[in-house]
């Protein structure tokens, strides 16, 4: 009986330490709701969306938190902010709205019908962005559909058809990446011109991430894959089938992060070629992540925060 003791307060003391090695925090969230995505000013400027329409800020590094509900009851998708004040959200029902008191106040961009649902919003500069998403159209329920700013969201450009199913957007390395359902289109010139690929034997990725050229790409059915000349070439790095994956963040030419519905997550330390799981200190399904200075931020269902320094 005492070498069984022994023995478990052993397993549960190397348990403790690996957990406080991998140096992730938890951070205590004001609801139990789904955080759809996060958008950070600075270490201490932060914006969340949930689930329910709320939208959540903190002014000191997740002390304490303001909470607005700019689409009671309607979910929101993504949320980006430029400064403190400035700020956009999306979501379905053709939600794009701009807020410029940091989010006391929005206004409804009116972009487009009710139909359509937006996944993505993406400030490349103070001038430049594009918002995604689908139509949602009876005729073809998963097109694409996108719109483009050049003057800092005073007016918007629908863009030209892409492909299904867009599913984000991101700006790094000076170029424009999209993702659609079996393809990414690349820009050079803020999203004015496009070049369309497959993705890895066209299977679907959901999110994109760049530390310099170095990338990675996962998606539905464990779909992961890297790339270290800036998304020309992609090499496979297959995952459990089972998992579906949502949000990458790379913190490094050599490390990042993958997660998701029914996903561990993961860790790489090669630049996406072999990828290990990541002991959480609080567990959840992974919906969005934000590198910041020196930290990375992890969120997801029912008010899951943890964030842990990388650099």
């Amino acid at each position: 009986m005492k070498k069984s003791i022994s023995l478990t307060l052993i397993l549960l003391l190397l348990s403790v330490l690996t957990v406080s090695a991998q140096n992730w925090h938890a951070v205590n969230f004001p609801v139990e709701e789904n955080i759809n995505g996060v958008s950070f000013v600075n270490i201490d400027t932060a914006f969340f969306i949930t689930g329910t329409g709320k939208l959540i800020r903190t002014f000191d590094n997740l002390n304490t938190y303001d909470i607005f509900e700019p689409t009671p009851g309607l979910p929101l998708e993504d949320v980006e902010f430029i400064n403190s004040d400035i700020g956009y959200i999306c979501g379905p029902g053709g939600t794009v709205m701009r807020t410029n008191d940091g989010g006391y106040t929005f206004k409804n961009l009116n972009l487009t019908d009710t139909a359509a649902w937006f996944f993505d919003v993406e400030m490349f500069d103070n001038k430049h962005g594009m918002v995604i998403g689908m139509t949602r159209e009876s005729a073809n329920p998963v097109q694409g559909l996108a719109f483009r700013t050049e003057d800092g969201g005073k007016s918007w450009d629908k863009v030209e058809n892409l492909g299904m199913g867009y599913s984000e957007i991101i700006y790094s390395n000076g170029k424009v990446y999209l993702l659609a359902f079996g393809q990414i289109s690349i820009s050079d010139d803020m999203g004015k011109n496009w070049e369309s690929k497959l993705t890895i034997n066209g299977a679907p990725g959901r999110t994109l991430s760049f530390y310099g050229k170095s990338g990675v790409i996962a998606g539905i059915g464990g779909m992961c894959a890297y790339s270290k000349d800036g998304g020309n070439i992609w090499m496979p790095s297959q995952q459990d089938e089972n998992q579906f994956f949502i949000a990458s963040q790379m913190v490094s030419v050599n490390s990042g992060y993958i997660g998701g519905n029914n996903a561990k997550l993961l860790k790489t330390t090669d630049g996406g070629r072999t990828w290990s799981a990541e002991l959480m200190a609080k567990y959840f399904d992974v919906y969005d992540m934000a590198l910041v200075e020196n930290r990375v931020y992890v969120v997801g269902s029912l008010g899951g925060i943890i964030w842990k320094e990388v650099k």
